[in-house]
């Protein structure tokens, strides 16, 4: 398999070169392969403001992660071995075993619009090493060659009032049956005021509905595509401290196979991604107060006392599909519970000890 990189980092205009970060990976797509590649990149020290991102035919969505590394890392984590030398094969997931501490940029809709937009004087800081990943799908009985095209507007530190981020939002309890209809339901947790410049969804091919809201307020997005899906402008929209970022996908599965969460186009997404200011990586991420575990709540779609769903819980025995199983079959309203009580086994190596506060008041559910 021949793979061909390359990666620019250059002016886009002659006017002012200073004020442009680009970025580009070129690649070749073997025929009839799904897969993700990535490629860790160095760029300078800046604040970027905009992205403008293309990409040639045969992707469903390019990313572009900042990592905590200072120089472009040849081991994972756990020490695996990786040719980082040029573009990679990461279809195990592309944050999987690498340091990676926030989004900077993306899109999922090509020549269209992107993720990172914010007004004047609002920027994300970035630095040191970048990683792109980009996922793509041919279908076709013929290698397809593809360009990626990268684009950062940036700005001078002085000239940057506050800090942004991107929302990444991503729930990983989905579960949708043979042949049937169900809905993945997410609530994060907004730790101080926030303005969100701009939103939208992310879905696989099952995604037939989406909304997003304000605790119980009337949706602020809304759409029924999983592809092409609208960047939608909210007009710099306020969410206040306390708040909660409510959102769920419907999926509509016509295989004869239970569908789960996942990277491929065999398993299925429900993500809220925009971009928002000031940053806090805990609202960021769906993370709890320390920002070290997931902060949301998951919630059921079934009849399922909390009580009932400690004991499946107990029976699934970490197998992660099992769980899902069980948190889906829940009710809805248990979620906060049920939530804490799964945010300690994470945790907990003596969970019947240490999550006892979290056991009982579910078991009163």
């Amino acid at each position: 398999m021949k793979l061909i990189a390359f990666l620019a980092l250059a002016a886009c205009t002659t006017e002012d070169p200073k004020n442009v970060l680009e970025l580009r990976m070129q690649t070749t797509i073997p025929a009839a392969t799904e897969v993700e590649y990535c490629k860790f990149v160095e760029i300078p020290d800046t604040w970027v403001t905009r992205d403008h991102i293309e990409f040639t035919q045969g992707s469903h969505h390019v990313l572009v992660y900042q990592t905590a590394y200072t120089s472009i890392p040849t081991h994972k984590n756990d020490g695996t071995p990786v040719d980082t030398s040029g573009v990679f094969d990461c279809s195990d997931g592309a944050t999987n075993g690498w340091s990676v501490t926030k989004l900077i940029g993306g899109s999922q809709n090509r020549e269209g619009d992107a993720i990172l937009r914010f007004p004047d004087g609002i920027g994300v800081h970035v630095g040191g090493v970048a990683l792109i990943n980009v996922h793509y799908v041919n279908a076709t009985d013929e290698a397809i060659a593809t360009d990626v095209h990268i684009t950062f507007d940036t700005l001078p530190a002085a000239d940057i009032v506050q800090e942004g981020d991107i929302l990444f939002l991503y729930n990983p309890i989905i579960g949708v049956p043979p042949n049937a209809s169900a809905s993945a339901h997410y609530r994060c947790p907004v730790y101080s005021d926030i303005t969100i410049s701009n939103v939208q969804s992310h879905m696989h091919s099952r995604g037939v509905g989406y909304e997003a809201r304000v605790d119980d307020g009337a949706p602020f997005y809304a759409t029924t595509k999983w592809e092409g899906v609208p960047v939608e402008s909210l007009d710099n929209m306020i969410v206040a401290a306390g708040s909660h970022l409510d959102y769920h996908c419907d999926y509509r599965n016509g295989e004869a196979r239970q569908v789960y969460q996942g990277p491929r186009s065999s398993d299925e997404m429900c993500m809220l991604i925009g971009s928002y200011y000031p940053a806090d990586a805990r609202t960021a991420l769906c993370l709890d107060e320390t920002g070290t575990l997931p902060g949301g709540d998951w919630i059921g779609q079934g009849g399922a006392t909390c009580q009932q769903t400690l004991g499946c819980l107990q029976t699934a025995s970490g197998d992660f599909h099992a769980i899902t199983d069980c948190v889906l079959a829940s009710k809805a309203d248990v979620s906060i519970e049920l939530s804490a009580a799964l945010r300690c086994f994470m945790t907990a190596t003596d969970p019947l000890t240490q999550c006892g506060a979290q056991i009982q008041a579910c078991a009163a559910r």
